[in-house]
């Protein structure tokens, strides 16, 4: 069993997560390719990968569009993220995710109004064929550009952990 994780970052702090949650993956031995949206190719039927992790931060309530990585590319000198998001990588998956084991990712500030970059990754997946192994998950940043809560990086870990004891129960009961 192996895992891609591509994940969309601005400012760093999904960045971070999609990290810690490699290394909960690698907690339980399933080695796992980390890879910046802008750098991933889209997987085919030949380099399907067992589990394809996907992350992106929460802009206006859901994925990035190129409007609002402009935005935050004013923030700061540089951000992680340089061209298209996940948005644009989502569209490529069209046709190739059918059954394909999934998982998805986003960071947001806390609040029931702020939506869900993984929510709409989600979907977006499912419609496609990909089966999610575990519900969204969301990671906590205390604002815009200022970082992620205390013990994130732990939960995103510990999550990376589950996830490799779903998938692999998924895997198992799909052989």
């Amino acid at each position: 069993m192996s895992a891609l994780l591509v994940f969309e970052s601005m400012y760093g702090s999904t960045a971070a997560i999609a990290e810690a949650v490699a290394a909960g993956l690698a907690d339980l031995r399933i080695p796992t390719t980390v890879c910046e949206v802008g750098m991933a190719a889209v997987p085919t039927f030949h380099t399907r990968p067992s589990l394809l992790v996907i992350g992106a931060p929460t802009h206006q309530r859901g994925l990035s569009t190129e409007r609002t990585r402009d935005v935050a590319r004013g923030d700061v000198a540089e951000t992680v993220s340089r061209g298209d998001g996940v948005r644009e990588w989502l569209d490529q998956l069209v046709g190739r995710v059918s059954g394909q084991p999934t998982a998805v990712f986003d960071t947001a500030v806390a609040g029931r109004l702020s939506g869900s970059a993984a929510a709409t990754i989600g979907k977006r997946l499912t419609k496609a064929g990909a089966v999610l192994v575990v519900p969204p998950e969301s990671f906590t940043v205390t604002g815009r550009s200022s970082g992620l809560l205390p013990d994130e990086l732990e939960h995103a870990r510990s999550w990376g952990r589950s996830l490799a004891l779903f998938a692999a129960a998924a895997a198992a009961g799909g052989s």
